[in-house]
C-alpha cells in the first residue's frame, strides 16, 4: 500500500483502513523495493515493509517472511494468491496450535494464464491445490471460479469481489463520441490484438490502452507493432487518480478483453462510470457487469457492435451491482469470512 501493482493491492489500499476500524489491529506486509516512502500507517493499517520482490520466484520467500512477521501479532492472517503455498502445510499447523485462523484468496485461475509455460502452470495448479487443502478459509473473487474449488474444499469457501465505490468522479468532465479506453496490463490473456483490430475496423476516432508495455517482451512487441497507428494512444501505467477519472469520464466506450481469472477490478471500477462497456463474452465477465455491459467474442464481434453502440443509449441502471462492489461491503464480507 498504497496500489503499486492491481487487484490485491487495490483492495489493501481501499477495504485495508475499512476493516481497522471493526478490529484492534491491522497489518499489511508491502514490496519495500516499490517505495521511497517508508511510513508505517497507512490510513489507521499498518505497513510491515519487506525487502523482497512480493511478485516472480522470490514471491515464495517473500510470502514465508510476510507470514513470520505478521504470526506472533495476529489471530487471523490472509494470504492473497497461493505462491506461497508450499509453506502451507506449516502455516496452518503453526494456526492450529496456537488458535489463529489462515484464510487464502486463491486470485483467478493462475495456471490457465497464457503468459506462463507449461511448467509453471502446472507448477501453480500444485500451488493452488496446496493453498486450497490446507487453508481455514478459501476466498475466491467471481462465481465463475466456484468450479474450480476443490470438492473437499467447497464448504469453507466463500466468493468475495472487489470494491470500486472509491474512483474519482469528475461531473465537468463530458463523454467525448467515438473515443474508447481499455486499462489493464498488457498480458496475453486481456486479448489486445483482438481489442485493437476490432477498433481499426470500426469508424471510432481514437482509442486509448493503459498499462504496463515494458514489462514484458509480449508487451514490448505489441507496443512496437501498433505504435504508428495514428488512432491508437498506447500509455504506461497511470496510477494518478486525477488522470484515471479524467480519462474515464470521457471515454464513450470502455473495451474490456479479461479471459481467464476472476472479477476484474478496473471493470468493476467502470460500473461506477457512465459510458458504454463492451466485454469479452467470458463467464467471469458476465458474472461482474451482468447487463450493464455489451458482449463480444472475436474481433469481428466488437467491430460490428462499436457500429451499433453510437445508436444505443447508454445503460446508466448500474445500481444494484455498484451496491455490491462498494469498499464497505467488501470489508464487511472479509470480516464474517474470518469466522466462516
Amino acid at each position: 500500500m498504497p496500489n503499486k501493482y492491481g487487484g490485491f493491492e487495490s483492495f489493501l489500499e481501499h477495504c485495508g483502513p475499512i476493516l481497522a476500524k471493526k478490529v484492534s489491529k491491522v497489518m499489511v506486509t508491502c514490496d519495500k523495493r516499490l517505495y521511497s516512502d517508508f511510513t508505517i500507517d497507512f490510513n489507521g493499517v499498518t505497513r510491515i515493509l519487506i525487502d523482497l520482490p512480493a511478485n516472480g520466484g522470490l514471491s515464495i520467500l517473500h510470502d514465508l517472511l510476510a507470514f513470520f512477521s505478521v504470526y506472533a501479532r495476529s489471530t487471523h492472517i490472509v494470504v492473497l494468491g497461493v505462491s506461497g503455498a508450499p509453506w502451507f502445510p506449516l502455516f496452518r499447523l503453526m494456526c492450529a496450535l496456537s488458535g489463529k485462523k489462515l484464510l487464502v484468496n486463491i486470485d483467478g485461475v493462475e495456471w490457465r494464464r497464457g503468459k506462463f509455460g507449461y511448467c509453471k502452470r502446472l507448477l501453480l495448479r500444485i500451488f493452488d491445490a496446496i493453498a486450497q487443502r490446507f487453508a481455514n478459509v478459501i476466498v475466491y473473487d467471481n462465481p465463475g471460479l466456484k468450479s474450480y474449488i476443490l470438492k473437499s474444499c467447497t464448504k469453507k469457501s466463500i466468493c468475495i469481489g472487489y470494491s470500486g465505490d472509491q474512483v474519482l468522479r469528475i461531473p465537468q468532465y463530458q463523454i467525448k463520441p467515438f473515443t474508447a479506453l481499455t486499462i489493464c496490463r498488457i498480458e496475453v490473456e486481456n486479448n489486445l490484438e483482438m481489442l485493437i483490430e476490432g477498433f481499426l475496423l470500426s469508424t471510432f476516432k481514437s482509442y486509448t490502452i493503459v498499462g504496463n508495455w515494458l514489462q514484458s517482451e509480449y508487451g514490448r512487441n505489441l507496443k512496437l507493432r501498433y505504435s504508428n497507428e495514428p488512432r491508437l494512444c498506447l500509455l504506461d501505467s497511470i496510477y494518478d487518480l486525477r488522470r484515471l477519472a479524467e480519462l474515464r469520464e470521457s471515454c464513450a466506450v470502455y473495451l474490456h478483453g479479461h479471459s481467464v481469472g476472476g472479477t476484474n477490478p478496473s471493470l468493476v471500477e467502470m460500473l461506477f462510470y457512465d459510458c458504454h462497456i463492451a466485454c469479452l463474452d467470458v463467464v467471469f465477465n458476465r458474472e461482474t457487469a451482468g447487463g450493464c455491459a455489451h458482449y463480444f467474442s472475436n474481433h469481428e464481434d466488437l467491430s460490428f457492435l462499436f457500429g451499433h453502440l453510437t445508436m444505443r443509449p447508454i445503460n446508466h441502471d448500474r445500481g444494484n451491482k455498484r451496491t455490491l462492489f462498494t469498499r464497505s461491503n467488501i470489508a464487511n464480507q472479509y470480516f464474517l469470512a474470518m469466522d466462516h
